[in-house]
């Protein structure tokens, strides 16, 4: 067996949503000092709320964001994406990769007292590889989870999954109350009320506007919890969201791109970012009109100047996109930047070789500025080699809702970053996946992404993963645009925060002092 030793080490999380550890490392440390009030409340401002509480029956993959406050997973992260040890202290693969053992954390309870153990985390496992879960397709190769004894679960797999470890610290791996899905009923309550192993349970709620999370007691990793409690305010105008912060209604704010300079001047404040996995991304609904010949998404590829986007939309804070993953990212680019060269004259002659006189499409978008602001540069951009595109912008509650019923023929948003690859793949090419609007797969897709899966070396695997991710965009499956430099700005009170690669905040051990 490949046994992994792992010391219990904290992650200190940051602004959008996905990093997570536990209590002796990660961070600074300042958040476990003397000097934090822990009765006092942690004020957020982000751009985006919940569709639902469920966390294997959402259909937004963003939901993770402040899910992650009320259910714990199976495996965390650090601020480095790497896995540290969640509900599980420890894990072994198996040789050939087809095995993975997890050693669970103990005595641990739901708030009404059911068990943690290994029951139930084959309960929540089995039930997040159902066809209607937004983890099915990431779980799609588990054939089996066995329960060795009370603390000890083995997950087996039909084909090797190095990825697994790392995609249940998503959202798949968000342990509920089994009670809680008992019946139909029950689970039809997680939407709005979740119940589960975390740091938080869910107070008031005003959906789409603010959230409310009081810390719980005698929490199993107390350094991660020096607050109270965690208000959470949506703002979708980034300038508003700063206001916030100087007029001394807020404690951390999330900074899109745009406003990190702004930001940088509010009075004892600090802005903490870096380019991390979250991307801005013009999504196709292949099955619509002219977007249904690869040869037209091909050209829209070519149509687009990527680094004026990123100037025009984002102040030059990222990076223009050459794939589906940042530069220094472990998966290279060296098969896919071609895909995506700037070339208005290689975007005509698809065009033509695809007899498309007149193409015109809608795309959906976000109402935050800096979505807004992409959207009409592309538009712009499109038009020059005759590429019509309409714009329909969206609040963030309803946009995921829209573009997966069918509404529009393409997305421009943003994809939150996710622990490992594999699961950006799964979720929007495989083509049984909730978030794949068009149920279409690349020609190679599967076959590529199983062989990555079957590496155990990340330099190797890397390799491996950009050839899949060439598969997609020599299908013109999406046209990936920028990765966003993100990060959050807090006052001088709040200690302990450090911005995650992946680019989502859960600010776990971040505390105020005073």
């Amino acid at each position: 067996m490949k046994r992994t030793a792992i010391a219990l080490v904290v992650s200190c999380l940051v602004l959008l949503g996905a990093c997570g550890g536990t209590s002796d490392g990660g961070d600074n440390g300042d958040g476990g000092s003397a000097d934090v009030d822990t009765s006092r409340v942690l004020r957020y401002v982000t751009s985006g709320g919940v569709i639902s509480f469920d966390p294997h029956k959402t259909v937004s993959s963003s939901d993770f964001i402040l899910l992650n406050y009320v259910y714990d997973r199976l495996v965390h992260t650090n601020t480095e994406g790497e896995p540290v040890p969640g509900l599980a202290e420890s894990w072994e693969y198996s040789d050939d990769l087809t095995q993975l053992t997890l050693h669970l954390r103990t005595g641990l309870t739901f708030g009404d007292g059911t068990a943690f153990d290994a029951d139930a985390v084959k309960a929540n496992l089995e039930r997040a590889t159902e066809p209607d879960s937004i983890a099915a397709a990431q779980l799609a190769t588990i054939s089996g989870v066995e329960v060795v004894d009370d603390e000890t679960v083995r997950i087996d797999m039909s084909q090797p999954g190095a990825e697994m470890l790392l995609t249940l610290s998503d959202l798949a791996g968000m342990m509920v109350n089994p009670s809680a899905f008992a019946t139909q009923d029950k689970a039809a309550g997680l939407a709005t009320q979740p119940d589960g192993i975390g740091r938080f349970t869910l107070g008031e709620v005003q959906p789409g506007s603010s959230y409310q999370f009081v810390a719980v007691d005698d929490y199993w990793d107390p350094d991660a919890l020096p607050v109270a409690g965690i208000d959470v305010s949506v703002i979708t105008d980034p300038q508003t969201a700063l206001n916030t912060l100087s007029s001394g209604q807020s404690d951390c704010a999330l900074v899109s791109p745009g406003m990190i300079d702004p930001a940088g001047q509010i009075p004892d404040a600090e802005v903490k970012s870096r380019s991390v996995l979250t991307q801005t991304i013009l999504f196709f609904n292949q099955g619509k009109g002219a977007l249904a010949d690869p040869l037209v998404r091909q050209a829209i590829n070519h149509a687009i100047d990527r680094d004026a986007v990123l100037q025009a939309a984002q102040e030059g804070h990222g990076e223009a996109s050459e794939g589906l993953f940042p530069a220094d990212f472990f998966v290279p680019n060296d098969e896919t930047a071609h895909l995506l060269s700037y070339d208005p004259d290689k975007a005509e002659e698809l065009l033509a070789e695809a007899n498309a006189d007149d193409v015109s499409f809608t795309a959906l978008t976000l109402t935050i500025p800096q979505f807004v602001t992409t959207a009409e540069v592309v538009k712009d951009q499109l038009a020059k080699v005759g590429i019509t595109m309409e714009i329909k912008a969206l609040p963030p509650a309803d946009l995921s809702m829209t573009f997966l019923k069918g509404e529009g023929d393409a997305v421009i948003t943003g994809w939150t970053g996710r622990p490992d690859p594999s699961m950006l793949f799964t979720s929007y090419f495989a083509a049984d996946a909730v978030q794949n609007v068009s149920h279409v797969s690349p020609d190679g897709f599967e076959q590529a992404l199983a062989a990555a899966n079957a590496i155990d070396d990340r330099a190797e695997r890397g390799t491996a993963l950009d050839a899949v991710q060439a598969t997609v965009l020599e299908a013109g499956a999406v046209a990936p645009l920028t990765f966003n430099e993100v990060g959050t700005v807090c006052t001088s009170e709040v200690v302990g925060y450090e911005p995650p690669v992946i680019g989502i905040s859960e600010f776990r051990g971040v505390g105020l002092v005073g």
